[in-house]
């Protein structure tokens, strides 16, 4: 099976690429490293996969993240054709109702998804700008995965993996997204006890045993960074 991780600019060092792959080494990794049309930018070049042509499933991901316990299910997950799989996205990154999932992985059929390409290629300038316009998401660059979850929906079945298998997480608590002013973390687990019923998200020196996969996203969050990251090298 292929999964495609795209690592465009100067954000991300090769370090990561040698982490997935590492953590990979069963699969082929497909590694997008240039827009494959100049106008299209950093993480919608994710789209590339699914014009390729392969007719079995395939995974997209996000390269900043932890790959933990048993994180291989995540990659056989079982889907069907016209499924379309995805990692759920329940610390909401908008207020906008009817979206439930991250983009932080996908896995597919590229034939089941050609229209979704041809949809966005058909004019790209206005999708990449369009969530951020209507107020779904922040700029400068975003809103593929709105984008994705709504095109899906109008052919596809979305099949939207097991919450506690992911978390989002952050390097220090200093970085603080939301309304609130309490810590990220803390509230991060208060949500997920609330949606899961586990007790925690990390305790001590380790991830509750069943999160597969440590989502570290925006900009300044990088998990290379995070003091607890030799630990899951």
């Amino acid at each position: 099976m292929k999964i495609f991780a795209v690592r465009i600019g100067e954000k991300y060092g090769p370090e990561y690429e040698t982490y997935l792959e590492k953590k990979l080494s069963d699969y082929e990794m497909v590694w997008i490293r240039e827009p494959y049309n100049p106008e299209v930018v950093l993480q919608w070049n994710k789209m590339y996969a699914m014009n390729t042509g392969i007719d079995e499933p395939v995974c997209v991901i996000d390269i900043d993240m932890l790959l933990i316990n048993d994180y291989k299910k995540i990659f056989e997950f079982p889907i069907e054709r016209g499924e379309f799989a995805a990692m759920p996205g329940w610390w909401r990154d908008t207020d906008k109702e009817g979206y439930q999932i991250n983009g932080g992985f996908f896995k597919y059929y590229p034939t089941d998804c050609q229209y979704i390409y041809d949809k966005f290629m058909k004019d790209y300038k206005h999708w990449q700008s369009y969530y951020i316009l209507n107020g779904t998401t922040n700029g400068p660059v975003n809103g593929e995965q709105y984008f994705v979850e709504d095109s899906v929906k109008e052919k596809l079945k979305l099949k939207v993996l097991p919450p506690e298998w992911f978390t989002r997480w952050v390097t220090g608590e200093d970085i603080i997204y939301g309304k609130s002013i309490m810590k990220f973390n803390v509230q991060l687990t208060r949500k997920y006890r609330k949606i899961t019923g586990n007790d925690y998200v990390f305790l001590g020196d380790e991830f509750h045993p069943d999160i597969k996969c440590v989502h570290f996203s925006h900009r300044f969050n990088k998990p290379h960074e995070w003091k607890g990251f030799k630990n899951y090298v």
